[in-house]
């Protein structure tokens, strides 16, 4: 069959492609050279930027100045207003004659009005009491308030320095308040005119209830932020000592638990050793306790681990012991060769839980320092529920070392865990032999 052609007998079916480019011979001065949008954009984005570098560059010259000590920056401020007052009056003094015409002394009466502007934050009340003379002297002089606005406007920046930094608000205000009056009477008085003579005070008073506010605002805002300092400094110190809290009861925890359960392992371990060929069914049960009190030590440590590390998803974790656990406490020290004798005396209670791990801990511990350093093999344990207090007593018979072999810690431990609740601990050689600790812990707390 034939093909269909279009012009030029060219197939049309079969050259999709010269169709489809028939579309993009568009005349290249038909096409926008740029996009009419993104060229705003582009421009709105300079003169952004050109904004931010003009903003920049002044915040830094904002912060170049606040670095001048004040008394420069005091200093710099009147001489530019002297250099103002120059620059407005000496063409009207030469060649206008100007009403009000300034007086032949206005070089005089410039200074003293412009010169106290150097001192107004060390002595603001100076400074307004001077300007205060230098306007009266302006209005006898020249019959006018003023004949310079550059001189006027420095009166009220002395008003505002009186609000803003002078140590008596009363002093100042009545100052500011006559050095507005005193001038307005005085032109009155020499040069009647309509309105209520020293109605110009408004104006000064004004001025200094700025600066007055603004004093306001400041002592406001530095109370803040030395509270927020004190604040900051109190919990940063609250902070370390809780640290070094958890530290002491973190030390004190793994001593008791490592210190017992070492002790009476070295103990069974030295039995088994002596027993070992002689009588092995004995070293036999050596070992055994020693494998008893190493596997009880890990569970307590890993216990204390996971009370430290906040570990919610471990219920089998065994709560700390107490005094329920004093049997097997008891039993393990037999075990590694200390005959104890516990006795329990009064009705015995329930106690609160860091209570109760407070008296097995001082248990454990006397216990653990007879095996230690007593070089016996009879201890004594008595709990005495007595009125409101819990007494426990740990006695031995054997001797007290001349120097101490250890560390000390376990001593430090006991009495700042008795302390904590209010308690007391007494330790110490007893008269007929052999050492005795003594600890008294309220059942209520005292307030």
């Amino acid at each position: 069959m034939p093909g269909v052609s279009g012009l030029g007998h060219s197939p049309v079916f079969g050259r999709r492609d010269a169709i489809d480019s028939s579309f993009l011979r568009i005349p290249r001065r038909f096409l926008l050279r740029e996009d009419p949008l993104s060229s705003l954009s582009r421009r709105a984005g300079r003169e952004g930027e050109s904004y931010s570098s003009v903003v920049e560059v002044a915040r830094s010259l904002w912060r170049r100045a606040g670095a001048v000590d004040p008394s420069a920056r005091d200093a710099a401020l009147a001489l530019g207003l002297g250099l103002l007052v120059v620059a407005e009056l000496v063409p009207l003094d030469s060649f206008w004659g100007s009403e009000p015409r300034p007086p032949g002394t206005w070089p005089v009466l410039g200074l003293a009005t412009l010169a106290p502007l150097a001192w107004r934050r060390r002595h603001p009340l100076a400074v307004v009491g001077v300007q205060a003379v230098a306007e009266t002297a302006t209005v006898i002089l020249s019959g006018h308030l003023g004949f310079s606005g550059t001189l006027l406007s420095s009166l009220l920046i002395g008003a505002y320095s009186a609000g803003a930094y002078s140590r008596s608000r009363a002093w100042s205000l009545a100052l500011v308040l006559v050095a507005g009056i005193v001038p307005g009477v005085t032109l009155a008085l020499t040069r009647p005119m309509g309105g209520i003579p020293g109605a110009e005070a408004v104006i000064p008073l004004t001025a200094w209830l700025i600066g007055h506010s603004i004093r306001t605002h400041r002592r406001q805002v530095a109370g803040l932020q030395e509270r927020a300092l004190r604040l900051e400094r109190e919990r940063d110190a609250t902070a370390r000592a809780a640290v070094a809290e958890e530290r002491a009861r973190i030390a004190r925890e793994l001593h008791d638990v490592v210190a017992h359960a070492v002790s009476v392992m070295v103990v069974q371990a030295e039995a088994a050793r002596r027993t070992l060929r002689r009588r092995p069914d004995e070293s036999e049960e050596a070992l055994r306790t020693v494998s008893a009190t190493g596997s009880e030590a890990l569970n307590e440590l890993q216990h204390l681990l996971g009370v430290l590390a906040g570990d919610a998803s471990r219920p089998e974790l065994e709560p700390a012991p107490g005094l329920r656990d004093l049997d097997g406490l008891v039993e393990r020290v037999r075990a590694a060769g200390l005959l104890v004798e516990l006795h329990l005396d009064g009705e015995v209670r329930s106690l609160p839980r860091g209570l109760d791990l407070t008296a097995y801990r001082v248990v454990q511990e006397a216990l653990t320092n007879v095996l230690k350093h007593a070089g016996t093999s009879q201890a004594v344990v008595r709990i005495r529920y007595a009125g409101d207090g819990l007494i426990i007593e740990v006695t031995d018979t054997g001797r007290v070392p001349a120097q101490p072999n250890g560390t000390g810690r376990g001593l430090v431990g006991m009495r700042e865990r008795v302390a904590a609740y209010g308690g007391e601990l007494e330790t110490g050689p007893r008269s007929d032999g052999g050492y005795a600790v003594l600890a008294r812990l309220p059942l209520e707390m005292r307030g």
